[in-house]
């Protein structure tokens, strides 16, 4: 039988309420975050088409978790703007529009134009290493991306991320970084509708090239000039082969 010393202190082998409540907890928020990051991906990915109906009924049963889990997954979701949500109409997946990549686009030119300057001008010796190896990483992979992009972007996708984190890794400021990082996502919807249609005259691995050396070679306003470049000319993809309105 379990007991209790004077103090309220559980004896050895009695089985204290908040041990029994925390393990459920912690529990369920781990499947939450593994239901959060699968529908992110699928997102992120395409799986869920963009401006499509997410039903909890439908979901819970593809994800095989609770109708309570899924709807909290969907509200971490709403909150990175992934999803949305309407009085009436439940959630859906973010639409997808040539406005809407033009607003990301815009924001990610200004906000990384001054993570690059700060990472120039503060970058030291490990700075360099990290751009010249992440750089070597992409050299890697993306000859074979660009010519059979719907093969090899799930694994270029990464290191292409890899190396323009190497470029503003010396950027003195935690929000820039994070808010990047929330773009990128976001941008990620759109770079993987422009990989499989960039014209033969549009050459990645060239863009990427010139961002290294500028950045080697400390010329922040060529660096930022370049990846203003690097970016805007996924826009003139979209436009140029009519993908989004």
């Amino acid at each position: 039988m379990n007991t209790r010393t004077p103090s309220g202190v559980a004896m050895a082998g009695e089985k204290s309420f908040s041990d029994a409540s925390t393990v459920p907890r912690a529990k369920m928020r781990s499947l939450i975050e593994v239901t959060f990051q699968r529908l992110r991906a699928d997102i992120v990915e395409g799986r869920l088409a963009a401006g499509s109906r997410l039903g909890v009924e439908d979901l819970k049963s593809r994800y095989e978790v609770s109708g309570g889990t899924m709807r909290e997954a969907l509200s971490l979701l709403v909150a990175e703007n992934l999803v949305q949500t309407q009085a009436q109409r439940g959630f859906h997946v973010t639409p997808m529009s040539l406005g809407d990549m033009r607003d990301l686009a815009a924001t990610r030119i200004a906000l990384e134009s001054e993570a690059l300057r700060q990472s120039v001008l503060n970058g030291d010796a490990e700075w360099e290493a990290r751009i010249v190896s992440s750089f070597h990483r992409l050299s890697l992979i993306e000859e074979p991306t660009m010519r059979d992009p719907a093969r090899w972007f799930n694994e270029w996708e990464p290191v292409n991320r890899g190396f323009h984190e190497a470029l503003i890794s010396a950027c003195s400021s935690v929000w820039i970084r994070r808010f990047l990082s929330i773009l990128y996502v976001h941008m990620e919807r759109y770079r993987r509708l422009t990989a499989m249609h960039n014209p033969p005259t549009r050459n990645v691995h060239e863009e990427h090239l010139a961002l290294r050396d500028s950045a080697l070679a400390r010329d922040a306003e060529r660096c930022a000039a370049l990846l203003a470049e690097h970016i805007e000319s996924s826009i003139s993809v979209v436009r140029e082969f009519g993908l989004l309105r």
